[in-house]
């Protein structure tokens, strides 16, 4: 399915868990082995991690884009100071844009004013797979 290294931190963690929910299997001499990316999702029955994944960040981008709070004035702002050296660090958002250009959808924030359009982007990013 996918390479172990290509993993976020999250999908690693969730398959982890479920590993030690479903158990370890044995083969027919009796040994045991681990279960196979693939052979989890088999299990757990669910469509797709990634896509569960990047579905909830986009239902929750449409709150925090929508919002005129703290939350939305935090996402919105945008520092005066220096940036330290090597590479940026990956924020949320630039996440988000990342799962809407995907989709083919470059102004996502003034989608998500559109309750109607925005869901069946939530539902599309469903389908995504891979990271």
């Amino acid at each position: 399915m996918f390479d172990f290294i290509q993993y976020p931190l999250q999908i690693h963690y969730l398959l982890g868990i479920l590993r030690r929910i479903y158990g370890p299997k044995t083969n027919n001499e009796g040994e045991y082995k681990i279960r196979t990316n693939q052979e989890i999702q088999d299990l757990y029955g669910e469509p797709n991690i990634n896509g569960i994944l990047k579905s909830s960040r986009l239902s929750w981008a449409r709150h925090v884009w929508r919002s005129e709070g703290p939350i939305g004035q935090v996402t919105k702002w945008k520092p005066n100071t220096k940036r330290p050296r090597g590479r940026p660090r990956q924020r949320w958002k630039d996440r988000v844009v990342k799962d809407l250009r995907e989709l083919g959808i470059e102004d996502g924030e003034e989608l998500a004013r559109d309750r109607d359009r925005w869901s069946q982007v939530v539902v599309a990013a469903m389908g995504l797979n891979g990271l």
